[in-house]
């Protein structure tokens, strides 16, 4: 029954709507919902109002309170930290963000984004005892255990143990997951491939990452460490950003050649499409997805980028593959974190009604 008034329409289902979506008697019915009406996850909707006329009360109706708590995404990167707090519905409340360091101390960096997600939590007018679930994403290789197992970018950030870090501090469960795979997740559910079920997400930035999903779940492997491509050579990945930087000091030069039609800067993006290629055609060969989602600061180039992607894509791969820009921009892996913890509390919920 829960489950059927949390899929409905916000305006919920009448008692005769919920025995039919249930396929259960009509007392037991009336009775599950006395029992989600006491616990605060139900109650009675105002009748449509577009409704037909019709003599007599109208038929009461009942939705999900989608109000009745929260969960908090939280991106905890290297430069930044980004917290996003949504109500049960996946409606976002609140987002915002601070300005974390590399030289900050583990203990330091779970600090600053505990206190980002208070003032998260504040700013839309909760308590943290409204948190039913948190989840973390964060650069490295996350163990099932959320414990970051290793970090390359933080190397101090190895062995930190994620759901210790924040489950006492919001009094709720705490799932963890590498940034880039949640990002994967992220665009699945509101950004760039929604309508796709296998999808490969790859950051393309500072630094050069992958993220699988399969079935729309995420893909860890046995360690966490699925898609983590990017420690081959031979990959492209390792040298591709820097080789840009070095011909161009910034991304937006480059872009900005490229736009004024200037030859060398034509060809420098496309032996930066080269390189990225390399790893993604790799990706791609293994999983045969429906998507590639671009995401990352280099993303925001647009069809510049994604242009000579797809053809040296469609050299290697056997099939044609969707390539898209992301979305959700840096925003990506805190809603993946969100939807992680979304799907922890929706487990609970209609595995117990409460």
């Amino acid at each position: 029954m829960l489950r059927a008034l949390h899929t409905a329409a916000p305006s919920g289902l009448t008692l005769t709507e919920l025995v039919r979506a249930t396929e259960v008697a009509r007392a037991t019915v009336e009775n599950g919902l006395a029992g989600l009406v006491e616990q605060g996850l139900a109650e009675e909707a105002a009748p449509l109002a577009e409704a037909p006329r019709q003599i007599g009360r109208p038929a009461k109706r009942y939705r999900f309170r989608a109000e009745s708590g929260c969960v908090l995404g939280l991106d905890v990167g290297v430069h930044k930290a980004l917290a996003v707090v949504c109500d049960l519905s996946g409606e976002v409340l609140g987002l915002r963000r601070t300005a974390v360091g590399p030289d900050l101390t583990p203990t330091e960096r779970i600090a600053a984004a505990r206190s980002l997600g208070h003032r998260t939590l504040r700013g839309a007018g909760l308590r943290a005892d409204a948190v039913r679930a948190v989840g973390v994403a964060t650069t490295g290789i996350v163990a099932a255990d959320h414990i970051v197992v290793l970090s390359a970018l933080l190397p101090d950030w190895s062995g930190t143990d994620l759901a210790a870090g924040f489950r006492d501090t919001f009094g709720a469960p705490v799932v963890a997951g590498n940034d880039s795979k949640l990002a994967a997740l992220g665009e699945r559910w509101r950004g760039g491939a929604t309508d796709a079920e296998d999808v490969v997400y790859v950051h393309v930035g500072r630094r050069i990452s992958a993220g699988i999903l399969l079935g729309g779940t995420v893909l860890h492997g046995r360690h966490g460490a699925a898609g983590e491509i990017g420690v081959l050579p031979g990959s492209g990945w390792h040298t591709a950003h820097q080789r840009m930087l070095q011909r161009w000091g910034t991304p937006e030069a480059l872009f900005d050649a490229v736009r004024a039609d200037e030859p060398e800067a034509v060809e420098a993006l496309d032996d930066f499409a080269a390189d990225l290629v390399q790893g993604i055609a790799a990706v791609v060969l293994s999983v045969d997805p429906e998507a590639v989602v671009i995401g990352g600061g280099l993303s925001r180039a647009g069809e510049l980028l994604l242009t000579p992607l797809r053809a040296h894509l469609a050299e290697l791969c056997l099939f044609p593959v969707t390539v898209v820009a992301s979305q959700l921009g840096d925003e990506a892996a805190a809603h993946g974190a969100v939807r992680l913890a979304l799907d922890r509390v929706e487990e609970r919920l209609f595995a117990t009604g409460g």
